[in-house]
């Protein structure tokens, strides 16, 4: 079973490998804030809700983050400021944040699974595929288990992390 595990964690972070680009250019956008006067504000959902703490107040937090609860604290944003939505899939929830953002022109990025039933990732300007749609160790049962959400974002965000560092880095050399 782990030699399956292992081949399909291997397969997914191939995956977001292939997504470097756009992690890059989403990583820069954020970055627009926290090197400014803004701020990242982060939204998470349902099981993801669990890394929000991390990503806001550990010491590899990203810079100049802050949680994002209610949709009525969109208005206290400006144009300093970003915003990070990630969420495991698509959900009506994430697609009424996505539309509220839209209509405030608030810049942000989306992480989660493709939107494969009604395709609004397709419609994003900055989107990260996490790229674990289901399970994927199959059991003596036919079954299968483990979806592993929260390891493809912590996949993601250290790219993210990283990117980050390096361009801090960079401003700090001028």
């Amino acid at each position: 079973m782990l030699k399956i595990f292992n081949t399909q964690l291997n397969g997914i972070f191939s995956k977001i490998d292939a997504q470097l680009e756009e992690i890059e250019i989403a990583s820069q956008l954020l970055m627009q804030a926290a090197n400014g006067e803004g701020s990242i504000f982060i939204k998470t959902f349902d099981e993801i809700d669990y890394f929000n703490d991390f990503m806001t107040k550990s010491n590899e937090s990203l810079p100049h983050s802050k949680t994002l609860d209610h949709l009525d604290e969109l208005h206290t944003i400006d144009s300093t400021d970003r915003v990070l939505l990630v969420g495991s899939f698509f959900t009506a929830e994430l697609n009424h944040w996505i539309q509220k953002l839209n209509d405030l022109d608030i810049d942000f990025v989306v992480i989660a699974n493709k939107d494969k039933d009604h395709k609004s990732h397709e419609n994003l300007m900055h989107y990260i595929d996490l790229s674990t749609p289901r399970a994927i160790v199959p059991t003596a049962d036919f079954s299968k288990i483990i979806t592993p959400h929260i390891m493809a974002l912590n996949y993601i965000y250290y790219i993210m992390f990283a990117e980050m560092y390096e361009m801090t880095q960079d401003l700090n050399e001028v």
